[in-house]
C-alpha cells in the first residue's frame, strides 16, 4: 500500500477504500470487525473461462440463463425491475430453443485497448440488491500513479457490453451472477468492466441495500434537497417533502435508486421522469456527503472509533484494517468533488432481439477518458 501515501489524491482511496462510503462499498456479513473476501483473481478466471470449448460455453449457457431466473423468482422483493427482468430472462431460455447460437452482435465501442496496469489503481464500488445477484450500482475509481487528480466514472447498470462468461451481450449489472464453476460475481464484474475500460480492476468493495441503509444511519442521515414540490417513487419507496431535511438510510436509498419518480404539482402528482445519469450524479453526490461526515472528526482515534462502529456492515476485497485507514483518512482528509474528476459515458439506446431496452456505449471508453486524461490516449 505504500503508493496510496505518496501524494494526497491518493486520500480519496482512502475515503473509498478504508473509511468505506456511499453506494457499492459494503455488504452486510453480520460480523463485528471488518471482513474481507478473497483477492480478485482475474487472471486465473480469464484462463479458466478461455479454455471452454465452443460446446461447453453453449451448454453453459442455458445452464446459466435458468440459474439468474431462479435467483430473480426465489427474490421476495416486490420489485417490477427484478420481475421485468426474469421475464427477459425466461424469454431467451425460450430463444435459445430455436438458436444454436445466438445472434451475431458487435459494438466495437464496447471494448477499449488495454493500459498499462501500472497506469491506475481501480477500484470497482458495487451497490447490489439483496441477494447480491444483480448490481445496481457500479462505479469505478481509477486513481493515476503520476500523482495526477483521481477520477470517477459511475456505469449504467444498463450498458449492455459483451460477457465473458455467456460470450454474448448483456446487462453489465448481471454479472455480479458469475460464471458457475468458472468465475464468481466480482471477479465476471471486474473482467467485463476490464474489457471495456482497458483498465485492469485491482480491488472492489460493495454493499447491499441493507448495508448502504445501515451506512447511512450510523453516519446520521444525509440533507436532501428536492426543490418546491414533494415528490415520491413508488417503485424505490421515496417519499419526501418540498425543499431540504435530513433523511434517513432507507430514503436516502429510496433517493439513490428513484426511476419513476412523482412530484405533487397544482394539486396533482405528475410523472417527473429521470435518466440513469441522474441516478449517478445522486449517487456521487451521497457519497461525498458520507465521505463529508468522516473527514470532519479531530483526530486519528475519532476517526478509527466512527470507523469501527461500521463494522458490522463492511466488507471489501483488500483487506484493509481500521487503524490504517484511519490513519490515512485522517492524514488526508478534507478533498471534495472538485478535487476528483468525474466522467460519464456518452449512451445510446437500443433494444435488443428479445424486445429488452438497454444502451450501448456511443463511443470507446479509452476516447471518454482521454479527453480528461490525455496520457491514457490510444
Amino acid at each position: 500500500m505504500d503508493w496510496i501515501t505518496t501524494h494526497p489524491f491518493k486520500s480519496f482511496l482512502t475515503v473509498v477504500l478504508g473509511i468505506g462510503l456511499g453506494l457499492g462499498l459494503f455488504v452486510f456479513d453480520g460480523f463485528n470487525a471488518f471482513a474481507s473476501d478473497p483477492a480478485l483473481d482475474t487472471e486465473a478466471a480469464e484462463q479458466a473461462l478461455a479454455e471452454r470449448s465452443t460446446a461447453e460455453v453453449q451448454s453453459g449457457l442455458r445452464a446459466y440463463l435458468e440459474q439468474q431466473a431462479e435467483l430473480l423468482r426465489a427474490q421476495s422483493i416486490a420489485d417490477e425491475e427484478r420481475r421485468a427482468l426474469a421475464a427477459e430472462l425466461e424469454a431467451e431460455l425460450r430463444q435459445l430453443e430455436f438458436e444454436e447460437v445466438a445472434a451475431p452482435l458487435e459494438i466495437p465501442q464496447a471494448v477499449s485497448p488495454e493500459l498499462p496496469d501500472e497506469m491506475f489503481e481501480s477500484i470497482l464500488l458495487i451497490g447490489t440488491d439483496a441477494s447480491g445477484f444483480l448490481a445496481d450500482t457500479i462505479i469505478n475509481v481509477l486513481v493515476p500513479s503520476d500523482g495526477s487528480a483521481p477520477l470517477m466514472v459511475s456505469i449504467p447498470r444498463d450498458l449492455y457490453l459483451n460477457d465473458a462468461c455467456t460470450e454474448r451481450y448483456q446487462r453489465i449489472n448481471r454479472s455480479m451472477g458469475g460464471c458457475s464453476g468458472v468465475a464468481g460475481g466480482p471477479d465476471l464484474l471486474a473482467i467485463n468492466v476490464a474489457t471495456f475500460t482497458g483498465i485492469k480492476v485491482d480491488h472492489y468493495a460493495r454493499v447491499t441495500f441493507s448495508g448502504f441503509e445501515a451506512v447511512v444511519d450510523r453516519l446520521g442521515g444525509t440533507q436532501l434537497c428536492v426543490g418546491d414540490n414533494p415528490i415520491r417513487d413508488s417503485r424505490s419507496g421515496l417519499n419526501l417533502a418540498a425543499g431540504c431535511q435530513l433523511a434517513d438510510g432507507e430514503q436516502t436509498l429510496a433517493w439513490v435508486r428513484s426511476r419513476s419518480p412523482e412530484i405533487f404539482r397544482d394539486g396533482q402528482w405528475v410523472s417527473s421522469p429521470g435518466s440513469d445519469f441522474d441516478r449517478q450524479r445522486k449517487q456521487q453526490e451521497v457519497l461525498f456527503q458520507l465521505a463529508n461526515v468522516l473527514s470532519s472528526y479531530d483526530s486519528v482515534g475519532a476517526l478509527s472509533a466512527a470507523l469501527q462502529n461500521l463494522a458490522s456492515v463492511v466488507r471489501m476485497d483488500s483487506g484493509f484494517g481500521v487503524g490504517e485507514a484511519a490513519s490515512l483518512g485522517f492524514r488526508y482528509r478534507g478533498l471534495g468533488p472538485s478535487d476528483v474528476i468525474r466522467l460519464s459515458i456518452p449512451v445510446e439506446n437500443y433494444r435488443t432481439g428479445a424486445g429488452a431496452q438497454v444502451l450501448i456505449p456511443s463511443q470507446t471508453f479509452n476516447r471518454t477518458l482521454a479527453a480528461r486524461y490525455p496520457a491514457a490516449a490510444r
